[in-house]
């Protein structure tokens, strides 16, 4: 049981909130509980626990155990030698690098790296997540002999070659917790590999969050996750032909977009066989006039990540042809439109803090200062409704704090009029999930 005295909810201030059996069962003024444990809002606003709607949760944990090997940490081909001379020894004996770009040294192959560090296996990852790059060491104990270092799409055959099922356990926990301290009660993880036997995987692990999982066709429920590279499309009837079994089964598909040809593909093939309510795009990075009609037409929802504007919008205004930049990861024009729209962080190839994802839907500002899309900017009201929104209809309606509703919480310390203001995660002062208190300040 837990007692929540003097607390903003949904606009009413000094209220109490009671939680028993993992449900809320009461709201009101001066409700007494003596047995249950009692804390003191102090007027901070109660809000949904978030929920992020796209994230890699078992990458994010290897992070912890992989050294930056791109911006803002790493800028130069010098700079990534040293970090990688320098990586602490690992039990498995690898130097894990996450996050490059090839704004660092171009595009890494086995040479390259081997002119680095020759004597210990290497693999790094591009912050796409599409590419690996190892050295000559790293492909002998791949048992791959004739390869330039550049691995495209294979992060489950590596893993298989290497081993390595989750045995990570304590950084997954240590993640989970991390989460919990931003106020994070779910995600769903977005994981295209995902399979009953990983799905066995997450049973096993002691989380601070509510797990759903989208997935491969193994995995038999929660969305069916569909990887696009606009260079090799699959065939149309193949495509159409998964998406239709996915159907049948009453699963939505989660298709990933973030090149304008991979969403136009995704249309076409969904304006033939029809929608699923719940199908969804992931990132929509890039979406103009006429591929929002058809989006609208086809009726879809949108997955977002703000926080890329943040992390790599500097890079975008070098890379983004300068008359695409307003239709780059557009939020106000999705909302004004009728589009439901959600927010992940996709970390780790975003930053895990959600409400700097909200800070960046509110202000679209890059690293150095510039606005991007200075018309899509959201309220805070907006852009926390991206981190509230249904959990099975992301971009749906808000959570709300009801009696009868899952005792998912965030208690931030001030009232709302102050924290959206602020947008931080440093505003977060306890977490509940189920009327348990994961985090507290």
């Amino acid at each position: 049981m837990l007692l929540i005295r003097n607390a903003e909810v949904e606009g009413s201030r000094g209220l109490d909130v009671f939680c028993h059996d993992g449900k809320i069962h009461n709201i009101g003024r001066n409700l007494v509980h003596p047995d249950a444990e009692t804390v003191d809002a102090d007027g901070g606003v109660l809000l949904p626990g978030l929920h992020d709607h796209h994230v890699h949760l078992f990458a994010l944990a290897a992070t912890r155990r992989s050294v930056p090997c791109g911006p803002p940490e790493v800028g130069d081909d010098e700079t990534l030698a040293t970090v990688l001379r320098n990586a602490e020894d690992s039990t498995d004996g690898w130097i894990r690098g996450v996050g490059y770009h090839e704004s660092v040294a171009g595009m890494l192959d086995r040479h390259r790296l081997d002119a680095m560090v020759s004597e210990r296996p290497i693999r790094i990852q591009h912050r796409s997540g599409k590419m690996w790059f190892m050295n000559s060491v790293a492909l002998q104990v791949l048992g791959v002999n004739e390869s330039n270092g550049q691995l495209f799409r294979k992060d489950e055959w590596i893993r298989e070659r290497l081993g390595s099922a989750i045995d990570h356990w304590a950084d997954v926990t240590a993640t989970s917790r991390l989460l919990a301290s931003y106020g994070v009660t779910g995600i769903t993880d977005a994981t295209a590999s995902n399979n009953a036997e990983v799905e066995r995987d997450w049973s096993a692990i002691d989380l601070c969050q509510r797990v759903r999982l989208m997935g491969n066709e193994d995995l038999g429920h929660g969305s069916l996750k569909i990887m696009l590279d606009d260079y090799a499309l699959p065939e149309i009837d193949e495509f159409q032909q998964r998406i239709r079994a996915a159907h049948d089964r009453g699963r939505p598909v989660a298709v990933h977009c973030v090149t304008r040809t991979e969403l136009v593909y995704t249309l076409s093939a969904l304006t033939e066989i029809g929608s699923l309510a719940g199908d969804r795009i992931e990132h929509a990075s890039i979406v103009d006039e006429s591929t929002l009609d058809l989006m609208l037409r086809v009726g879809i929802r949108v997955v977002t990540q703000p926080n890329f504007l943040v992390e790599r919008g500097d890079q975008y205004l070098q890379d983004v042809n300068p008359q695409q930049l307003e239709f780059l990861y557009r939020a106000k024009t999705f909302l004004d439109a009728g589009i439901p729209l959600a927010g992940g962080t996709d970390a780790p190839f975003g930053g895990a803090d959600p409400w700097a994802a909200m800070h960046a839907a509110v202000h679209r500002r890059t690293a150095s200062g510039e606005v991007i899309g200075e018309q899509e900017k959201l309220t805070p009201e907006q852009a926390i409704a991206m981190f509230t929104s249904s959990v099975e209809m992301p971009g749906g309606a808000s959570r709300r704090i009801t009696p009868g509703q899952t005792a998912d919480l965030c208690l931030l310390q001030q009232p709302w009029a102050e924290a959206r203001d602020r947008i931080s995660k440093d505003d977060v002062a306890m977490t509940v999930m189920a009327g348990t208190i994961t985090y507290r300040r």
